[in-house]
């Protein structure tokens, strides 16, 4: 009779528990956030910088901001909606960015996807100021958004390049910085930057290849323009003559030069119109 008595408290036991595992089963709605981790540092951005000054080849890129799923998968395609928040946003739509869908798939049996944003870089406006995006996860019938810290994300871009702490490092090599003169690095050195010391001895034989490289296409850039050939870069004269300097996948961004009879030699200018020289 004990035995019996055991054996029925030991079932009852387990099945309490039984109930209780399914009690601990996640029961709230699905929600979509914008999953911006850095893994590195383990902290959360929202804010993003892009510049089309680093991509001479571009005139329109694209973004993939990732979005990730707080809840269960399911067996089936799901939906989800951002909106632009007008308020916080300067860029014009169709002028600076391409308007966001209708609403983005959730693929079935995923937990994440990426939601891609189409910049446009051909507005004269973005050599001198920025301009920025700011977007937001809206409820949708599949899916929810209850994480009020995580459901937006700034862009903020232009056509244009901020000095790079490490020009004064390397001043010497470069001159004094200017934001033509540093696009005309990145289009012709072999790299968008140098290292912020010099206390490594072994990285300085690369560095002074890039910088030399650079200042030897200023010192001739009709002639050297030749070895750039490949990655489409071109000089070309317009209907008055003028050379100037381009690349073919962006041709509505050109550097002109100017013919100096004094040396014999051509010049760009910077953007308060003094002469680049090597």
């Amino acid at each position: 009779m004990k035995k019996i008595i055991a054996t029925s408290v030991l079932s009852w036991v387990l099945l309490t528990a039984c109930s209780k595992q399914q009690d601990l089963v996640y029961q709230q709605p699905d929600n979509i956030y914008f999953d911006f981790t850095n893994e590195v540092k383990n902290t959360r951005v929202d804010s993003f910088f892009f510049s089309f000054a680093l991509f001479p080849d571009k005139t329109t890129d694209t973004l993939f901001l990732p979005v990730r799923i707080s809840g269960k998968r399911a067996s089936t395609d799901r939906w989800f909606k951002i909106k632009v928040v007008d308020s916080a946003t300067t860029a014009v739509a169709g002028l600076h960015y391409k308007a966001p869908d209708t609403a983005y798939k959730m693929p079935a049996d995923s937990g994440k996807a990426l939601v891609p944003v189409i910049l446009y870089g051909t507005d004269p406006l973005l050599l001198s100021r920025s301009v920025t995006i700011k977007l937001q996860i809206v409820p949708s019938g599949d899916l929810l958004n209850s994480f009020p810290a995580m459901d937006t994300a700034k862009i903020t871009f232009s056509n244009r390049l901020e000095q790079p702490s490490w020009w004064v490092v390397w001043i010497s090599e470069l001159g004094e910085y200017s934001r033509v003169k540093y696009e005309l690095f990145i289009r012709t050195s072999g790299t968008t930057e140098l290292p912020m010391d010099q206390s490594d001895w072994q990285s300085t034989p690369k560095t002074l290849y890039f910088t030399r490289r650079f200042r030897a296409f200023l010192a001739d850039p009709i002639n050297r323009v030749a070895d750039y050939e490949d990655l489409g870069y071109a000089i070309a004269q317009d209907d008055q003559g003028q050379y100037y300097f381009y690349n073919k996948g962006n041709a509505a961004q050109q550097y002109p030069l100017e013919y100096n009879a004094a040396d014999g030699r051509y010049y760009f200018h910077d953007e308060n119109g003094n002469r680049i020289v090597p």
